[in-house]
């Protein structure tokens, strides 16, 4: 999609996303034996729900809590099925995947560089599905398998799409149920990591440090500091991170309309 058309267009632009990953899904449905349309899909519905879906209920939740909840849901159906399309997708290359992410056997799949596209979006995905649940037991429960798919992924090239992989874990060092006394650290230097690898060209790491460690230490000031970072980044600089950029720029200005919301 057109970073342009998404700046001056964005209501056509979210319809285009939108019919977009209708298109795929429904490929997908008639076409469950190709991985590469299954992962396609995924990764298509995560990225919308999160840019869009999601970022709408974020907005709505201020002013109407009930209609935020019926967003929240509507977000939640979408990265449930990119769930469900991405660990069909892994499955079709690695019979023994299930049974691994279900934790029902130790014995690790044997992951090539070609799958860490694949691990990522299911990932992604999976976060979704729990972010948008609402603290739901039926979602909150799979947090470990963020972990398994992102360290998975980590081990076979972690600088991998500048940085990605460090960025998500930014935010699960800090909420995995085995999470370490030294989280914050340990936070701290996926951030740096991730800054390294884009070569500061990417919002996310700026995005997720305000997100997920200034709010957890009630720094106000770090918080402005790492998202004042993220806008001064050209977005157009890197054609490759430019419309993730875009939605990252999005939710820093509304990060900072909405500061008070955040500090006590």
């Amino acid at each position: 999609m057109s970073v342009m058309a998404l700046e001056y267009t964005p209501g056509i632009s979210k319809s285009v996303f939108k019919n977009r990953s209708d298109q795929l899904e429904s490929k997908a449905l008639k076409n469950p034996s190709d991985s590469d349309l299954l992962i396609n899909t995924s990764k298509n519905l995560t990225i919308y729900s999160f840019g869009f879906t999601m970022d709408e209920a974020d907005r709505v939740k201020q002013k109407d809590y009930a209609k935020s909840k019926n967003i929240f849901l509507l977000a939640n159906s979408d990265f449930s099925r990119a769930v469900e399309y991405s660990n069909q997708s892994i499955s079709l290359m690695h019979p023994n995947y299930e049974q691994w992410i279900n934790r029902q056997s130790t014995e690790t799949p044997y992951f090539e560089l070609s799958d860490i596209d694949n691990l990522y979006w299911a990932a992604a995905a999976y976060a979704g599905a729990i972010q948008s649940s609402n603290g739901s037991p039926q979602w909150v429960v799979q947090l470990p398998k963020i972990g398994l798919l992102l360290e998975a992924a980590l081990k076979l090239d972690p600088d991998w799409n500048f940085g990605s992989l460090y960025t998500a874990m930014i935010s699960y060092s800090l909420i995995r149920h085995d999470a370490r006394e030294d989280k914050i650290d340990i936070a701290n230097s996926f951030f740096n990591k991730a800054i390294k690898a884009s070569n500061g060209e990417d919002l996310s790491p700026y995005i997720s440090y305000a997100e997920n460690i200034a709010i957890v230490q009630q720094d106000k000031k770090e918080f402005t500091n790492m998202l004042y970072k993220a806008l001064n980044i050209d977005i157009h600089k890197n054609p490759d991170l430019s419309l993730t950029n875009y939605i990252n720029r999005k939710r820093a200005n509304w990060l900072l309309d909405n500061i008070d919301e955040f500090f006590y």
